[in-house]
């Protein structure tokens, strides 16, 4: 298999361009959801996205979520993605919607397992976000790989708290921001998250996107961060994966 960093590089310049043309602040659910996905991917080192009829299509390749289908709740499409879930070994199948009551049925009715709980779809301009000062005591990282922003503040010798921001074209995605339990409640998060958009904004991002859990999203929203739609989730009926499989 070609290394992800070599099969992303022509993808990410060849989209450059093109992104940046799409500088429109609203587009459509559909958009969105292609978008965040690519940044995802890319973040995690996954294969880019392939587009299938209502969403995409990632290749996830961990155990119990081999590959997952992200798409919206068109009925035209969600009954097609169920099916194909449904009889794939270790598959999800995430829905991005503004009604996650609507969405649930189609999950069971499908045999599909649904996760507890939800996420947000959320977005930003980043010329909008708030900025936040590590508190005193911390030093920060900022690393660059491409496209790929990473910060890692520590303390000493500790890591405190990380996260990284994909960027391609115009686009920021925002994924894995953490806090270690010692050192929450101290602005960390937000502190993290104002070098990443500051660096993604030296690196010609416009447009910030990402998926919050329920923790997560008020911290976003103090931030300045909108949400946009939920994002539910389902799995074949398979040993449940671990918390960190979730998408933020």
């Amino acid at each position: 298999m070609e290394a992800p960093g070599r099969i992303w590089f022509g993808y990410v310049a060849s989209v450059g361009l093109a992104a940046l043309s799409a500088a429109a602040a609203d587009t459509d659910l559909a958009d969105l959801v292609s978008r965040w996905a690519r940044g995802w991917a890319y973040a995690r080192g996954f294969s880019r996205p392939a587009a299938v009829p209502g969403g995409v299509r990632v290749e996830v390749g961990e155990s119990g979520r081999r590959v997952e289908w992200v798409a919206t709740d068109d009925a035209d499409t969600l009954a097609g993605l169920v099916d194909t879930a449904r009889v794939t070994p270790e598959a999800w199948l995430s829905v991005v919607t503004e009604s996650p009551a609507g969405v649930r049925p189609w999950f069971v009715e499908g045999g599909l397992v649904a996760s507890d709980g939800e996420e947000a779809l959320m977005s930003i301009q980043l010329a909008d976000h708030a900025f936040r000062r590590l508190p005193e005591g911390y030093l920060a990282d900022v690393d660059r790989d491409g496209g790929l922003i990473t910060v890692t503040v520590r303390v000493g010798e500790d890591v405190a708290a990380l996260g990284r921001i994909a960027v391609i074209g115009a686009d920021a995605v925002a994924d894995r921001i953490q806090t270690e339990p010692d050192h929450r409640r101290r602005g960390l998060g937000g502190a993290v998250m104002s070098l990443l958009v500051s660096a993604a904004r030296e690196a010609g991002a416009v447009h910030g996107l990402l998926v919050a859990s329920e923790m997560g999203e008020p911290l976003y929203t103090g931030l300045g961060w909108r949400a946009r739609a939920r994002l539910v989730s389902a799995r074949t009926a398979t040993p449940r994966t671990s918390a960190e499989s979730r998408h933020g």
